[in-house]
């Protein structure tokens, strides 16, 4: 079945993205879903039910609900589980544990079921202090569908400046929302940035204070 073509969403080869559907009965459209890769790295330990990468500095339950795919180095086998929860260098899968503990050296990814029509979580912020122009997530976030708005609703307990960072090729580009005016202290602001392939994102406040809360979102074209 031929793709349908969704205007606006380039490609660098032919202009346009296709995603595929499947026709119903009643000639509705059914968007095709695929686990989509978030994140991904080498193991630095862990048991039967957790694994440990202490290169990363995930939030706290980011992942609760994502699949990570292990595999096994010793065996070449590798198992998905369901993750239960997260701390900051720990996925936790006791629900359903392994056969074996996962030991240093064995790779993992971990992903989500997306469609091209959703949107994606991406982060989450709730009741964090945050340092002001300190980058507020613990990593950069690097689209995964291109090009895409990167959705993000904020609320501060202070009043200040709420700026996004854009790094691409080494450089870094710092710019103000809101036309640089103050955010209500206490209030929510939605904020839209494009975002394109070779960028990643980070977001930082003018002041310290409490970040009420944070959520991003990663809008594909076909949605905005």
């Amino acid at each position: 079945m031929p793709g349908v073509k969704i205007w606006g969403c380039e490609t660098p080869a032919t202009g346009v993205t296709w995603i595929p559907v499947r026709v119903g009965p009643d000639g509705s459209l059914f968007v095709t879903v695929a686990d989509t890769a978030i994140d991904s790295g080498v193991a630095t330990g862990g048991t039967i039910s957790t694994l440990i990468d202490t290169t990363k500095g995930w939030q706290v339950n980011i992942w609760e609900d994502a699949m990570v795919e292990i595999l096994d180095i010793s065996t070449g086998i590798s198992y998905t589980r369901e993750l239960d929860s997260n701390a900051a260098n720990t996925l936790n899968f006791a629900t359903n544990p392994l056969p074996a503990a996962v030991v240093a050296g064995d790779t993992y990814s971990i992903k989500r079921v997306a469609s091209p029509l959703s949107p994606l979580a991406r982060a989450e912020v709730h009741n964090v202090a945050v340092v002001g122009g300190v980058a507020i997530l613990g990593a950069a976030i690097a689209p995964l569908n291109t090009p895409c708005l990167f959705r993000v609703q904020v609320g501060f307990l202070g009043a200040g400046v709420f700026s996004a960072t854009i790094i691409r090729g080494g450089n870094t580009q710092t710019l103000a929302f809101n036309h640089g005016v103050v955010l209500t202290a206490g209030s929510l602001f939605f904020f839209d940035l494009l975002v394109s392939a070779g960028d990643t994102i980070n977001y930082v406040y003018s002041i310290n204070t409490t970040c009420q809360v944070l959520r991003l979102q990663e809008i594909v074209a076909a949605t905005q």
